[in-house]
């Protein structure tokens, strides 16, 4: 089964409760992730993440993009009600293992960001025997420019990343159509943002994208 996770990054936290509480009351919650996205943490902190796992009882990621202090971070996220917090692939291996001690102890998981990492493979070895849960292949439109890499490169790169035993999360413009060959390569979570939150009709956005990933 293939989850949805949503990603609220908006500062607006009326419409991100708003917006996720209509889709967790309408889906099923077990196929569905809540991601209090970054700009929502920096400008309402942990009452985000507390507010999201109130309303919709989903299971919820705080998307910190944590850099350094892992532990200290992720422990604030994680009391308050994240299942997963979100550490960046760039950042040093002790921020990565800090992160990963302190998940275990509020029976957590770590997501690691892969983005902007020069050989994503390689990085995901390595946060992988530092313990991450979640590997995010976390591509954006001008990097894929950069590293000049196409849509199937893409998947032969989650192909890769789905070989190594931990859980593959995929992010970066994801629309309906194109969510598919996503799972088939491997990835296990789909993360879409304004796809959904930006749509006419959000639900009916997600529900296609759920029955997508799931057929």
């Amino acid at each position: 089964m293939a989850l949805l996770q949503v990603a609220l990054d908006t500062d607006n936290i009326s419409f991100a409760l708003r917006l996720a509480s209509i889709l967790s009351s309408e889906l099923d919650r077990d196929k569905l992730l809540m991601e209090a996205g970054t700009p929502l943490v920096k400008a309402w902190g942990t009452l985000s993440v507390k507010l999201l796992k109130e309303v919709t009882q989903t299971k919820v990621v705080a998307d910190t993009k944590t850099m350094d202090v892992g532990g200290f971070e992720s422990e604030i996220m994680f009391k308050a009600g994240a299942d997963i917090v979100t550490v960046l692939g760039l950042a040093d291996d002790s921020t990565i293992e800090e992160a990963v001690k302190t998940a275990k102890k509020y029976n957590g998981q770590v997501m690691v960001d892969l983005i902007n990492c020069p050989n994503p493979v390689e990085r995901a070895k390595e946060v992988i025997k530092l313990g991450a849960d979640i590997i995010l292949y976390h591509l954006g439109i001008d990097v894929q420019k950069k590293r000049g890499i196409t849509a199937s490169d893409m998947i032969d790169e989650i192909k890769k990343l789905s070989s190594l035993g931990a859980r593959v999360a995929v992010a970066g413009g994801i629309k309906p159509g194109r969510a598919r060959p996503l799972v088939e390569a491997g990835a296990e979570i789909i993360i879409v943002g304004s796809a959904i939150t930006k749509a006419d009709d959000p639900l009916s956005v997600a529900k296609v994208l759920l029955e997508e990933i799931n057929t």
